[in-house]
């Protein structure tokens, strides 16, 4: 009986050579072979981390100015960008010694923000926007999970149809006609996928001040990739 790894995948949506399955076992050559597929698009998504830092021998002060940096550079972000994702998270107060008497002697508080928005275009000047009270620690442009979701299903088609043009070519090959092959099963290798490598964003490491000229940022490409495996039977 056919095996497939992915329900979603039906028989009508298979290329011409996945035929009904002859028995496990019987005549003929048994040919292991493999597929694959790779589809490139623009990267839809943006991760941008922020943060304030400061120190002061006073906890409570330093406590309070990282709480107000925090909350300006949070609706600085919300103004800029309505429709993306904020959180904040990583709040920390972390003591500071002396180098000698390992006394405590002020303290460091850090505070995180996140966003997550697909408005790739007004980018750099949401950045900007933040950038008059928070740090910017990196960004990360991706492929959003809906696109993702969307390829699927072309990943699936390409890389079937890349697999039973490999066992129509070795069925050729060994003089057996098409249809004599038999599709006895079909395994998915794993899905791939990451951002192609580009040139790093040109961005501001520290707040800066207000009126400085917004970051540059280049979204990039990235690929997501499919494998398969599958065995044929060739009957005689």
């Amino acid at each position: 009986m056919k095996r497939l790894a992915l329900a979603v995948v039906s028989l009508a949506a298979l290329p011409v050579l996945a035929q009904p399955l002859a028995p496990p076992t019987g005549p003929g050559t048994l040919v292991v072979m493999t597929g694959s597929a790779e589809i490139e698009l623009p990267n839809d998504e943006a991760v941008v981390s922020f943060f304030f830092e400061t120190q002061d021998a006073d906890l409570t002060k330093a406590q309070a100015l990282v709480n107000q940096r925090v909350g300006d550079g949070t609706a600085a972000l919300k103004r800029a960008d309505p429709k993306a994702q904020i959180e904040t998270s990583g709040y920390g107060s972390y003591p500071v010694y002396s180098g000698t008497n390992r006394t405590i002697v002020g303290w460091r508080v850090r505070q995180g923000v996140t966003l997550k928005t697909d408005t790739l275009a007004s980018l750099p000047k949401t950045v900007a926007a933040a950038q008059a009270s928070l740090s910017v620690g990196g960004i990360d442009f991706r492929l959003s999970k809906a696109t993702r979701e969307r390829v699927d299903a072309q990943l699936i088609q390409q890389a079937i149809a890349n697999l039973n043009a490999r066992v129509a070519t070795a069925a050729q090959a060994l003089g057996v006609p098409p249809s004599r092959i038999r599709i006895e099963e079909v395994n998915f290798a794993g899905r791939e996928g990451g951002p192609i490598p580009i040139g790093a964003a040109r961005m501001a490491s520290m707040a800066s001040d207000a009126a400085a000229p917004p970051p540059t940022f280049e979204a990039g490409r990235s690929v997501e990739r499919l494998q398969v495996s599958g065995k044929a039977r060739l009957l005689p």
